[in-house]
């Protein structure tokens, strides 16, 4: 019976190993306010949403509110 010639290091079995354990992809939902794709139990980054209520305080809106404090303090 043929025995190998070389001892085989662990992190080539290793990596000769791995493509059996490629992680899945990220399971994903839908933002039941935007329709943008969202991780599971996580905020929308998009609207700020989540279970229906209003969370966070986005981006834009942050820039709105800016924008129309500036509008107001040039009146």
């Amino acid at each position: 019976m043929p025995v190998p010639k070389k001892r085989r290091p662990h992190a080539r079995t290793r990596t000769n190993h791995a493509y059996n354990f490629k992680a899945a992809g990220k399971a994903s939902g839908v933002c039941k306010n935007c329709g943008a794709a969202v991780l599971p139990h996580a905020i929308c980054p998009v609207c700020g949403f989540y279970k229906g209520r209003k969370v966070k305080v986005t981006k834009i809106e942050k820039r709105n509110a800016r924008q129309a404090r500036k509008a107001e303090d040039k009146k």
